[in-house]
């Protein structure tokens, strides 16, 4: 696909799940899709929807992306032809981290999407602040936004794109 086409600037990651009903060693289980049991797919997309990339979860059975740090082998897989050339990479919060931000940065690469305030390398004083209605707060690092708001709960959030002049 990579010969023939090549896809704007905006791409997004997401997971699905694609229905299956028999015995499979790898079949997953997620509460929140429509099809709550199946094989779990990872996906690099355009906005329209076009699948430029997947990779099947095959649990402990696939070496290359299984252990510490699962989730960040997962996205440097999908995106490894595209890094380096300025594409911004909207993700749930599924898959951003500041640690992952820090790297997507480092190679050219831009991430914006919600955040989880449980990682642990994730910074404490967004993530664990406690905010009234309509309050936010933001913190710029090494070139990196990490913002929290809330109106009727709070949404952290994080985007590599944008700097702060000075």
């Amino acid at each position: 696909m990579n010969s023939c086409y090549y896809p704007g600037k905006e791409l997004s990651l997401d997971e699905s799940m694609v229905l299956w009903r028999g015995r499979l060693s790898f079949k997953q289980y997620i509460k929140n899709k429509r099809h709550k049991y199946g094989i779990k797919l990872y996906k690099l997309t355009e906005p329209d929807g076009l699948i430029l990339k997947f990779r099947v979860y095959a649990g402990g059975k696939d070496a290359q992306i299984t252990g510490k740090g699962h989730v960040e082998k997962v996205v440097m897989h999908l995106l490894e032809e595209k890094l380096g050339n300025g594409h911004e990479i909207y993700m749930d919060n599924y898959y951003n981290s500041y640690i992952l931000a820090k790297k997507l940065l480092e190679k050219n690469t831009y991430c914006t999407g919600t955040l989880r305030k449980d990682l642990r390398d994730n910074p404490k004083e967004v993530t664990q602040k406690v905010l009234k209605k309509s309050e936010n707060i933001s913190l710029f690092r090494d070139g990196i936004h990490i913002g929290k708001w809330k109106d009727r709960r709070p949404v952290t959030y994080i985007i590599n794109q944008y700097r702060l002049h000075t």
